[in-house]
Order: C-alpha cells, then sequence, then structure tokens
C-alpha cells in the first residue's frame, strides 16, 4: 500500500527491467516508489500487467495530490517476435495503460523511448515487417500515442531518447556486456569502420532522476554519450590491452552469408544461433544520429551535465 501522508509518488513501469535495476534506488532515496511489472523483482511492488485496470484501484484510493510517471515498458525481444507482438506490446497495451491513468492526478510523464524510434518516424508499419522495422515502427508510434494523452490532459511531458544501454557490469543480456565479456580474450578483430552511439547507465539514471526533481525542463532529449566511436576501437577500448585490427576483405558481405546460413541452419529462424542477418544489419548500421532530422530535439542537454565523454566511460569498463 502506498503511504497515504505521501503526497509525490513515483509510478515507475517496467520496473524489474535493466534500467530500473539502476533507477529505482536513486528514485527511492528522495521519493516514493511504485514499481509495476509483469515480471517480480526487488524494484516491483504490483506484478501486474500495466494495462490491466484493477493494478491502479490502490493509487486511486489514496487520492494523491501528484503523481509523476516514467514509462519504461515495451517490448524487450529483438528474435523469434513477429511485429504483431510488437504492436501488441508497444502499442496497444499502451492505449489501454494511458485510459488506465484518465482517472489520476498525473502531473508529469516521463516516457523512455529510444532512438529506434527516430527511425521509425520513416517505417510505415504493416503485420510483414521483421523485428528491427516493427520495433522502430512501433516505439515511434507508442510515442504518438503518448504525446496525444499527455496533449489531451494537459500533462507536462518528457521523452528521452537513449541508445544501446550499458553500465560498469557486464550482463550477457545486452550487446556491450557481450562485447566487455569476449574482449578479454580475442586476439584480434575485423576492422569495423561502422558509428555506434551508446547510453552509460548511471549517466542516463541520474537524467531521470533531476527529471522528476524539476532540474530539467520538460521536453525532448537525445541521451547518447559522445562522441560516438567505431566499432573496433570501442573493442580495443573495452579490452584495455593491445589488440591487433585486420582487414578482412568483404568482411560485411562474408558475415552477412554466414548470418543467412545459420538463418537456414535454424529452419528459418526458429532457433535462435546468435548470428541473425538482423543482427548483422544492426553492426554495420551508423547509429551516431548525425544524419536524420532532429529538430525539436535538445541534442546538447544531456552531455553538458557528462563530466566524462564515451570514450573515457569505456576505458574505466
Amino acid at each position: 500500500q502506498v503511504n497515504k501522508a505521501c503526497e509525490s509518488v513515483v509510478l515507475v513501469t517496467g520496473s524489474s527491467g535493466y534500467v530500473a535495476s539502476d533507477l529505482v534506488p536513486r528514485l527511492r532515496r528522495n521519493h516514493k516508489v511504485v514499481g509495476l511489472d509483469l515480471s517480480p523483482s526487488s524494484n516491483t511492488d504490483f506484478v501486474f500487467d500495466i494495462a490491466d485496470r484493477e493494478t491502479f484501484l490502490s493509487l486511486k484510493k489514496q487520492k494523491l495530490s501528484r503523481l509523476t510517471v516514467i514509462n519504461l515498458a515495451a517490448a524487450r525481444f529483438d528474435f523469434g517476435a513477429s511485429a504483431a507482438d510488437y504492436f501488441k506490446l508497444n502499442v496497444d497495451c499502451h492505449r489501454r495503460f494511458l485510459a488506465c491513468l484518465d482517472d489520476l492526478k498525473i502531473t508529469h510523464f516521463i516516457h523512455v523511448s529510444s532512438v529506434a524510434s527516430l527511425d521509425g518516424r520513416e517505417v510505415e508499419y504493416t503485420e510483414y515487417l521483421e523485428c528491427d522495422n516493427a520495433y522502430r515502427a512501433t516505439k515511434y508510434l507508442q510515442e504518438k500515442e503518448i504525446q496525444n494523452w499527455c496533449e489531451a490532459k494537459d500533462v507536462r511531458l518528457t521523452i528521452v531518447y537513449p541508445s544501446a544501454i550499458f553500465s560498469d557490469n557486464a550482463r550477457s543480456d545486452t550487446n556491450i556486456g557481450k562485447l566487455q565479456s569476449v574482449s578479454k580474450f580475442i586476439p584480434f578483430i575485423p576492422k569495423i569502420e561502422v558509428v555506434k552511439s551508446l547510453t552509460y547507465l548511471p549517466f542516463f539514471s541520474q537524467f531521470i532522476v533531476d527529471s522528476v526533481e524539476g532540474d530539467i525542463a520538460e521536453g525532448k532529449f537525445l541521451t547518447i554519450e559522445k562522441p560516438s566511436i567505431f566499432v573496433s576501437s570501442m573493442i580495443k577500448i573495452i579490452a584495455g590491452r593491445p589488440i591487433w585490427e585486420i582487414n578482412v576483405p568483404f568482411f560485411p558481405f562474408l558475415l552477412k552469408w554466414v548470418a543467412n546460413f545459420l538463418y537456414v541452419i535454424g529452419f528459418f529462424g526458429k532457433f535462435d544461433l546468435k548470428l541473425t542477418p538482423n543482427r548483422v544489419t544492426k553492426l554495420f548500421t551508423d547509429t551516431s544520429y548525425s544524419h536524420i532530422d532532429l529538430v525539436g530535439i535538445d541534442t546538447t542537454t544531456y552531455n553538458s551535465r557528462n563530466t566524462q565523454q564515451l570514450s573515457e566511460v569505456l576505458a574505466k569498463l
């Protein structure tokens, strides 16, 4: 139960996830936090579907004067899901979630989107999209649903756009975590001069906390570390030791060929053999976001607050 004496409450969806593992403990230093997720965790107070009205009955009875929502809920898979799966979790579920919030006194809505949403503006959703484009398209549609609801309800809205998120711990369920683990053992790497952006979890969490506490104005913020960096350089920095960098002729083509072969061996994607065609495409895709229209999105505030640049953060790992 929420303490009735507490006027300000922060409602966090997706509270058992990666971002929440760092964010919720920070929030709890100064705020009453209510975590919602389908999965139990130390940060989850209600194990419910956020689109279930029953979840919100106890909150409505508290008659809270101020409620901040931090929305971390989203589809988490990148393999084996259909476009309809992404639409159900990212769009339809959020429509029902917003309807559940109608009777609560929401003063501030902080939506953790993704840089994928920026690409999603150019992707028309259909049920035939492959998983990467389905994720991009539905993240954009999710964002539009939330923006329209906040405008209709006159609720302050903050949207943040992180890239691939990493932390000091090498988590095997994140791409950067996998790099942290394998870079300690590999003697050489193919030269991959593709620029990648990353988001450092401690910096990102603190940015959200400061948004909750009013230190940052509402708006849209690009939340990636600067400067973006080549894949090969990233691996060498993380390894913290000399690694040979070799030129492999036609490396992207060879890797894509192997990925397509494994896709067939895996009965056309029914089994995850790790090296999939869409993951190879991701690897060779520039994610610096210097090439797209960022009008209306603040690209300076996040980095102006961080004392270290990406290469320095990676070197600490």
